[in-house]
């Protein structure tokens, strides 16, 4: 990522986390919707997707999803922001681990993430792309602490 893609990171970024909650939830529930299966890894399983958007443990985890971002968004552009960003995101995968959660489904959620961001930021392919960098980056540092089955490495 060079300048001009943090100075877009940082832009855009004013739009989700003015609603965090709302927006991590509507990440949260687009992912749900579409791969129903990953709902089995989450404290609030037991409660149906239509539910979601008012249950209190998702709304709550919206918003921590919502809030690693913007700690790692925060650090962009600060000294030493590559190993902050690699400090939070292997905490979160890290944390993870004995949920089990299969690369194939954070791969999946990174494709809800970038479109959700892309539709609720209104960003042109440029945006897009910068967006695309930092995901990346981030997906790299969680890979690097778990196998393909979610075990830590």
């Amino acid at each position: 990522m060079n300048s001009d893609d943090v100075q877009i990171i940082k832009k855009t970024w004013e739009i989700p986390v003015s609603t965090p909650t709302d927006s991590g939830a509507t990440i949260l529930t687009t992912f749900f919707n579409r791969y129903p299966s990953n709902l089995e890894k989450f404290s609030f399983r037991d409660v149906p997707l239509a539910e979601l958007p008012t249950n209190s443990r998702f709304r709550a985890h919206a918003s921590r999803i919502i809030r690693v971002f913007d700690e790692s968004i925060q650090a962009l552009g600060q000294d030493g922001d590559l190993e902050k960003i690699g400090e939070i995101w292997t905490k979160v995968a890290t944390n993870h681990i004995p949920r089990k959660i299969s690369k194939e489904s954070y791969n999946q959620l990174k494709e809800v993430i970038l479109e959700v961001l892309t539709a609720a930021c209104s960003l042109n392919e440029s945006q897009a792309q910068s967006w695309a960098k930092l995901v990346d980056h981030v997906y790299v540092i969680i890979f690097k602490a778990i196998n393909d089955d979610g075990d830590a490495i």
